[in-house]
């Protein structure tokens, strides 16, 4: 009876007062539960987030295998699909407020407005020669403007008959233009597919040249600076991009709503397409592998005292009684044992002292 009394006493001064009398040291979780928070949130941060430790555990695991895994999966597919379409009808949602576009437009606008629009250009000319990106460029337009050409004969007939005095005879301007337009689409064959020809190299330096002014005169500098601030200032191009906003994100939100939408087909065969290649890539694997074992290390340790103050923070938000109970149903049958053992041990050690007692 007295070890069934003693453990009963030391069970209940964890959770309340015994018998509702304030003992000191008594109801020990609800008065210091904030310092058991603390601890358990330490004892965490110290033992199971220590980067060695969470290291150690990653390098154990193939993550590599089991992100493919994932991915193949149809639960992981359709995870991902809905995660980026409910990422997408967020952003969506939150553009169409009236207080995010006009944050936004304010914010892009003052960063426009700090942009010269001429050295901008300059710049981007300059990488295009250095690639010789702009001679793609130029081969593209000719091979366009040779097309045009020929497909528009008629047309241009048409006009320069139209044009031409009425004392030139029709035959000569049909043999004076079929002659200028044989020139000018040789000409433009023979620029599009030599890449020496002079005139390409007069275009080079016209681009650089021109490149060199834009960074450097001042007069493009503060056209471009006039140009900039009309576009900013012109409330009805704001007006006309905002509703081919409005019109891409309509379409956008019609088609993730459909069961068949395109947006998930085409998410679902990305994934695809990377689970699938990375499944046949050992070499990337291990990359992959290495990379998210340094990646997690790296964040886990920075912030392992902001991770485990999850656990202080939730254990300071509750009642001091509500975490008692809480401890005490998570404890559960343990405890009861605790007060029958106590009252077997008591038994027994009573009977010792009963048979020695006897036997002295």
């Amino acid at each position: 009876m007295v070890g069934a009394l003693a453990d009963w006493f030391a069970v209940v001064a964890l959770f309340r007062h015994p018998l509702g009398i304030p003992i000191p040291h008594t109801a020990i979780i609800p008065n210091r539960k904030n310092e058991l928070g603390e601890s358990m949130s330490r004892f965490v941060a110290d033992h199971f987030l220590e980067p060695r430790v969470v290291r150690r555990k990653l390098q154990s695991t193939n993550l590599a295998a089991m992100v493919i895994h994932w991915l193949k999966s149809e639960k992981g597919r359709q995870s991902v699909e809905d995660l980026t379409t409910s990422v997408l009808r967020w952003a969506l949602d939150a553009l169409h407020e009236e207080r995010v576009r006009k944050f936004l437009s304010r914010l892009s606008s003052k960063q426009l407005a700090n942009v010269s629009l001429a050295p901008l250009l300059g710049n981007t000319l300059e990488w295009l020669v250095k690639g010789h990106r702009h001679q793609q460029i130029l081969t593209q337009v000719l091979r366009y403007t040779i097309v045009l050409v020929h497909d528009n004969r008629d047309a241009i007939r048409e006009r320069v008959q139209r044009e031409s005095p009425w004392w030139v005879p029709g035959f000569v301007d049909d043999r004076i233009l079929k002659k200028m337009l044989e020139r000018i689409e040789h000409q433009l064959f023979e620029m599009a597919l030599d890449q020496q020809h002079p005139l390409r190299a007069q275009f080079d330096r016209w681009v650089q040249n021109f490149a060199r002014e834009l960074r450097t005169n001042l007069e493009h500098r503060r056209t471009g600076d006039d140009i900039k601030q009309q576009l900013l200032a012109n409330d009805e191009l704001q007006d006309y991009l905002y509703g081919l906003w409005q019109e891409l994100a309509n379409s956008i939100e019609a088609d993730i709503e459909k069961p068949d939408s395109a947006i998930r087909l085409h998410v679902g065969q990305w994934l695809n397409g990377v689970a699938e290649e990375l499944d046949r890539d050992p070499e990337m694997q291990a990359w992959v592998n290495a990379w998210l074992v340094d990646a997690i290390t790296l964040i886990v340790g920075r912030n392992s005292a902001q991770i485990a103050s999850l656990i202080s923070d939730t254990v300071k938000s509750w009642d001091g009684m509500d975490t008692s109970r809480r401890v005490e149903l998570a404890i559960g049958r343990d405890l009861q044992f605790i007060r029958i053992n106590g009252t077997l041990v008591g038994g027994l050690v009573g009977l010792v002292i009963h048979a020695v007692k006897l036997a002295v």
